[in-house]
């Protein structure tokens, strides 16, 4: 009979040991358990976005040249974030010319539409707008150089 109430003792002190083993962690700020392997709060990205507000001109592969006016959002080594007034469709290829200050020609490069996000409010006269995230394809190692350069001069955002 003693054996019994020693080994439910034993496993009550366990219990409470674990609980208290958590709490702590709790405190302290360190989340411990199964929601860990589900829900990793770590950045996905691969590089740094820069908020820029550079010229860019882009125009759909094998369409003619359109007087759109795009305002970059960001851009980083591997793409880039637009707003414009055409929605865009994902998977579009697109001929893209960045005007980087300091240098006298355009980055010339080709890209592809990965996401387009319609904003909720349009533009004061009443047009609609959409954010395009657009990945860097095929980039010349001049225009690469070119980019490259002129991120390493900007400040990392805070």
């Amino acid at each position: 009979m003693y054996l019994i109430y020693t080994a439910i003792l034993l496993v009550l002190v366990l219990i409470l040991f674990l609980t208290w083993k958590e709490e702590i962690m709790a405190r302290k700020g360190i989340t411990h358990g199964v929601a860990n392997k589900y829900w990793v709060l770590r950045e996905r990205r691969k590089f740094v976005r820069f908020h820029e507000d550079m010229k860019i001109r882009y125009n759909r592969l094998g369409s003619e040249p359109k007087s759109s006016n795009p305002k970059m959002s960001n851009i980083s080594r591997a793409g880039l974030c637009i707003s414009t007034y055409e929605k865009l469709k994902e998977k579009d290829a697109l001929d893209l010319e960045i005007e980087i200050p300091g240098f006298s020609k355009p980055v010339k490069l080709t890209g592809i539409v990965m996401w387009v996000k319609e904003l909720r409010t349009g533009d004061g006269h009443g047009r609609r707008i959409f954010y395009t995230g657009i990945k860097f394809c095929k980039i010349t190692p001049e225009s690469d150089a070119v980019l490259i350069t002129h991120l390493n001069t900007l400040k990392r955002p805070s």
